[in-house]
């Protein structure tokens, strides 16, 4: 499939998009996606506020503390404002230490952790209302999502990570937004990104920190390519078209599909189908955890566990899997957050997966990892053949007496075939920022956020995660 989609008008990907962008009316947008939209960004705040205190976090906040800048936009949790580029690439990369923020499967990246904190950092120096704010953010993160579906879920197969690959892109056209840009200077910005497109994969077996930096990127030079646009910094027009273009670079074997950029743009609404987390893990394992904690609620315990068969996707197994030195015995948090046996086991053996479960403190358990070295695994054609539709995952426990107990979901808890109600969003918020903030102060925040249209000046939400 060589650059599926010739059919459509290449050449104008970046101009349909920067017209969507200008054209599209707060007053057009289908109420669900508005609400939406809050419910994703206060469960951002929530992730952000809550990963404060990382070391990751202490160590970029001390890089960008010595960097200093004029005090324009919030630096979540911490109490002072910094720069606009500063506080995007801090609060994009605090929001998304846990791996814990919303995503969406078939564009397969974290979209509002990349877009939000770039809009919201130009917005607040920019004194919008709470309506720019949504409507900057839901156009930037439609265009992010569209981008990543192009890719038909396979670019991660070549190694990049579309959060970074295509968040600079839904950055750049929120910020566009949040500029009043026109559709000459929105079509420049998006050229620009594609200067800063960049995600690759590689911590996904090291168990390095850089996969926070990506959406933190991504933000941060959404605003510099708005920004740039806005003096009329020319940018390329066909940034997404072959030879050179963002599609064929990183699309696997020159797989992509350019339709879904701009089909029924608009219309129908790809920002909608994001889903909230539940596991502090890859969402890849996700629904395999779902399956241990079903096991787990039915009565199945470690102790009585001969063996633990894991069936799932393609990406799931080789991503998540192998090499198996890691995935059996992570080191990191971020290898726990990407072993499939890792968090299967811990969710069978606590009854929980969430950020606790996945700290240092928790790998050398000897419970769990008894349980660890108890689980193989497959590639189950079934599932593959649902990806990126659906992740489906089926969990086989045979225990000490020989019985088989098994459990199998298609879609996990939080997508939208099987969502996270708000009330479990506001109490993940309130878990998240308890040890942070108090209960006076988490309270506003989520009334503020409810009412976000109704916000005149969105620098006093800056008051409140600051």
């Amino acid at each position: 499939m060589d650059g599926i989609g010739a059919s459509v008008n290449q050449a104008k990907i970046a101009e349909q998009l920067a017209a969507f962008v200008v054209n599209e009316k707060f007053e057009n947008l289908p109420k669900q996606a508005i609400e939406k939209a809050k419910t994703y960004i206060l469960d951002l705040i929530g992730c952000t506020i809550g990963a404060s205190r990382e070391l990751q976090a202490q160590a970029l906040l001390e890089v960008i503390q010595l960097e200093g800048g004029n005090p324009h936009s919030s630096a979540f949790a911490q109490g002072f404002k910094t720069s606009i580029m500063n506080a995007a690439l801090l609060n994009g990369a605090m929001g998304h230490i846990f791996d814990f923020d919303d995503d969406h499967r078939e564009g397969v990246m974290h979209s509002t952790v990349a877009v939000f904190p770039g809009v919201f950092a130009l917005g607040e120096q920019q004194a919008i209302s709470g309506k720019e704010l949504l409507r900057a953010f839901i156009l930037g993160s439609e265009v992010m999502i569209r981008i990543g579906e192009s890719f038909l879920g396979k670019s991660t197969y070549k190694g990049f990570h579309p959060t970074g690959t295509c968040g600079v892109f839904g950055a750049a056209a929120g910020c566009a937004s949040v500029l009043g840009l026109n559709e000459k200077q929105t079509t420049y910005a998006l050229g620009l990104a594609g200067s800063f497109a960049a995600g690759v994969m590689k911590w996904r077996r090291e168990g390095s920190w850089q996969k926070p930096l990506q959406p933190g990127h991504a933000a941060m030079h959404g605003v510099l390519s708005a920004s740039l646009a806005q003096k009329n910094f020319l940018g390329a027009t066909s940034i997404f078209e072959e030879p050179d273009g963002v599609l064929k670079m990183f699309a696997l074997n020159d797989e992509y599909d350019c339709a879904p950029i701009t089909r029924e743009i608009g219309h129908k609404w790809e920002m909608m189908d994001s889903s909230i987390k539940v596991h502090a893990c890859c969402r890849f394992s996700a629904t395999s955890v779902d399956c241990a904690l079903d096991l787990f609620h039915k009565g199945v315990r470690a102790s009585n566990v001969k063996q633990i068969l894991v069936k799932a996707d393609h990406s799931t197994i080789t991503g998540l899997c192998y090499p198996p030195e890691v995935k059996l015995r992570p080191q990191t948090h971020v290898d726990a957050q990407f072993s499939l046996p890792y968090g299967v086991s811990v969710a069978l053996c606590k009854g929980r997966a969430g950020v606790d479960e996945f700290r240092k403190e928790v790998l050398a358990d000897p419970a769990v990892l008894a349980l660890v070295d108890k689980v193989t695994w497959e590639i189950d054609p079934e599932a593959e053949a649902m990806y990126p539709k659906a992740y489906p995952a089926t969990v086989e426990v045979t225990l000490n007496d020989g019985q088989t107990v098994i459990s199998h979901f298609d879609y996990p808890k939080g997508d939208p075939e099987n969502p996270a109600s708000l009330d479990e969003v506001r109490t993940k918020f309130n878990l998240l920022t308890e040890k942070y903030i108090d209960k006076d102060r988490m309270e506003k925040i989520v009334d503020t956020i409810s009412r976000l249209e109704e916000v005149d000046d969105i620098r006093k939400v800056g008051d409140l995660v600051r």
